[in-house]
């Protein structure tokens, strides 16, 4: 699986001063809803059991062996007014 950040994470995260990023399932059950797209946080997991670790220049990302494998997977930044997240934008 290839990992690629586009300039505008990668900025975000050096701007932060992080080295760890983890991309996590979201666990939801609904009868009217598909499965969501994987949150993406800064930083390390709280217990990193079950995650695959992927080294992506210098930075150290944890993805969840629960996700579907796929093989290329594209972060990046979402600006809203005041605020930023990272995220998967092509997932589903």
């Amino acid at each position: 699986m290839e990992i690629l950040l586009t300039p505008a994470a990668a900025a975000h995260l050096t701007a932060l001063g992080q080295t760890e990023l983890t991309v996590a399932s979201l666990v939801f059950s609904s009868c009217c809803s598909g499965p969501l797209p994987p949150e993406v946080k800064v930083g390390a997991p709280a217990d990193p059991f079950g995650f695959d670790q992927v080294q992506v220049d210098g930075l150290t990302i944890y993805f969840d062996s629960l996700l579907d494998p796929r093989p290329r997977v594209v972060i990046d930044l979402k600006v809203y007014d005041k605020y930023q997240e990272l995220c998967i934008p092509d997932w589903l």
